[in-house]
């Protein structure tokens, strides 16, 4: 029985989650290291440095990262909106947990969700959560295009 007139908010074709794994860490990583060190990335995701050079070359043929060698990685544009979303996604996520479900704020929970989402359905659940600022680890949330008239 197809739905018509329907919208999908829940389910987004992944890019990949392990492209949108390392995209959320150099975004993570870049706020403290530009260009972010390899080394850097492979303790973050516990890989081995040379799998992390391996990755982050396809990355950079797909346009999401520029690769200097012996320097490290930067995101291009396309590359920092996949690594915000995340974030973001993860983030709103724990905040649904913990206050409107009453439930322990579990990253593992919220990154195996934040795969999942479309961003109208990120701006959605921000709107019904009143646009939180900040995950109930204290981290901020990115802001989405739905915050842009929003007024705390």
């Amino acid at each position: 029985m197809a739905l018509t007139g329907c919208k999908v908010l829940y389910i987004a074709p992944v890019t990949s989650e392990h492209t949108e794994e390392y995209l959320e860490a150099v975004w993570l990583l870049e706020a403290t290291e530009s260009p972010v060190k390899i080394t850097t990335i492979s303790q973050r995701l516990n890989i081995a440095p040379p799998s992390a050079v391996q990755m982050l070359k396809k990355l950079e043929a797909k346009g999401y990262v520029k690769y200097k060698v012996r320097e490290g990685v930067i995101l291009t544009r396309k590359g920092k909106k996949i690594g915000q979303q995340m974030v973001r996604n993860g983030r709103l996520i724990e905040r649904l947990m913990a206050d409107s479900l009453g439930i322990e704020a579990d990253p593992k929970i919220a990154c195996g969700i934040e795969h999942h989402m479309t961003e109208e359905f990120a701006d959605a659940l921000c709107i019904l959560l009143k646009h939180p600022e900040k995950c109930p680890h204290g981290q901020d949330i990115p802001k989405g295009k739905c915050c842009v008239n929003w007024s705390r």
